[in-house]
């Protein structure tokens, strides 16, 4: 009974552990390249 309630627990929780994982890598991935389109757009503006 209690693998039954370990597997339930890991289905039900599961899915939301690994949306929230992506969430992370989504906003450091974000993150990132808007660093690097701001690096590029001051550089363009300084470069004038």
């Amino acid at each position: 009974m209690l693998e039954n309630s370990s597997v339930n627990l890991v289905w039900l929780f599961g899915p939301f552990a690994a949306y929230l994982v992506m969430l992370g890598v989504y906003y450091v991935w974000e993150g990132r390249r808007e660093k690097r389109l701001r690096r590029r757009y001051e550089e363009a503006e300084h470069g004038r």
